[in-house]
């Protein structure tokens, strides 16, 4: 059997490859066009990036620059509270470098400060405003601001206030004082009288004691109103504090009246002068026991809440009228005839110039006094 033979034209085959040669050329061409695009495009990019991170590199020695030279500090906290950086403000303010350490304890001296968002007293005696803002992704940002020079100002404004307050008030205070001057003096005088039994001569001389301590009150209360507070500053136990105003009120309860006292922070501790603080709370107790009548309950109680001290006294009295919650702490105003209207100015201030606040809560029935104080760590 024969096999057919195909012939192929040489014409076609050589168009044929031609065409192919060509195809391939253009592909090629193209294929180097897009290359070439496609380094281009690289290398812009490869340049951008470069530019950012240089500008980024620039931007983080400027930001560096910035917090060495901020005069405030700022510390980074983790997610744990564990210090990531300070700034040289920072360690100079807290006297060490807390970097790497818990912020518990290395800031223990200003626990709670940042949550009232309010002012921390350092065991230097440096004065500190503290305020934390959450970062995205977890930690915070610790802004440390030494406020000192200004609370020293405000002090300074304060006792002028209260010196510019006396000044106005001084002829109030001149019959405040002649009253029972009067008094102590009439009563003096009969002491010589012939005729006088020794009884009534007791009694004479226990009137004449009793308005002398009247006058030795007020002028103690105006004393402690002018200065506010002040004077030198320690480290107090509160339960000692509450201990000493126990003392000082033993000789003042009477008849049915009952005082307690309760710790419920055992280890609570201020920084303050002891006197003063003392002072206030034997004042507001006072006040209290004068409220509560001769059956009358009062009780004197300390806790701690969110970095303060509270120190709260009740009294189961008829409390205070909605009208006179905010005069009752104006200087000299007073609803008692033997009142010098100074007692609950004088606790206010002694409360504001110890960093807090003093007030009057809502309760149900009698009155509820709290003062607030900034508390110190285990270690301040």
């Amino acid at each position: 059997m024969a096999l057919a033979e195909t012939d192929t034209d040489p014409n076609t085959a050589y168009q044929t490859v031609s065409q192919l040669s060509q195809a391939l050329e253009g592909s090629y061409r193209d294929l180097q066009s897009q290359v070439a695009r496609l380094r281009g495009e690289l290398a812009a990019a490869r340049r951008e990036r470069v530019r950012q991170l240089e500008e980024r590199a620039r931007l983080s020695a400027r930001l560096g620059q910035i917090m060495e030279a901020l005069p405030g500090g700022v510390i980074e906290l983790d997610g744990e509270r564990r210090v990531r950086a300070a700034n040289p403000a920072a360690v100079e303010l807290l006297g060490e470098d807390p970097t790497g350490r818990d912020w518990r304890v290395a800031g223990a001296a200003l626990a709670g400060a940042s949550a009232r968002g309010g002012e921390a007293t350092l065991p230097s005696g440096r004065r500190l405003s503290v305020s934390t803002r959450a970062l995205d992704g977890g930690g915070e940002i610790v802004l440390l601001t030494d406020v000192t020079e200004a609370a020293l100002l405000r002090q300074m404004v304060e006792r002028h206030q209260r010196l510019a307050t006396l000044g106005e008030m001084a002829a109030r205070l001149a019959h405040d004082v002649r009253t029972p001057l009067a008094a102590a003096l009439l009563y003096a005088s009969r002491l010589g009288v012939d005729g006088v039994a020794d009884e009534g001569r007791r009694d004479l001389a226990a009137k004449v004691v009793g308005r002398l301590r009247h006058l030795e009150g007020l002028v103690a209360d105006m004393l402690a109103f002018a200065r506010g507070g002040g004077g030198s500053l320690a480290r107090c136990d509160v339960s000692a504090l509450l201990e000493s105003a126990a003392q000082s009120l033993a000789s003042r309860i009477a008849g049915e009246a009952r005082l307690t006292i309760a710790t419920r922070a055992p280890g609570l501790a201020v920084r303050g002068n002891p006197e003063a603080l003392v002072g206030a709370i034997v004042n507001l107790a006072t006040n209290a026991l004068d409220a509560a009548g001769p059956s009358g309950r009062v009780e004197i109680e300390a806790a701690a809440a969110d970095g303060w001290a509270e120190i709260r006294v009740r009294d189961d009295g008829p409390g205070v009228p909605a009208a006179l919650r905010e005069r009752i702490f104006e200087p000299f105003y007073t609803t008692r005839s033997h009142g010098t209207g100074l007692g609950l100015a004088v606790v206010r201030s002694v409360g504001l110039a110890h960093g807090g606040s003093v007030d009057l809560e809502d309760t149900p029935s009698g009155a509820s006094f709290r003062m607030r104080l900034p508390a110190l760590g285990a270690d301040a």
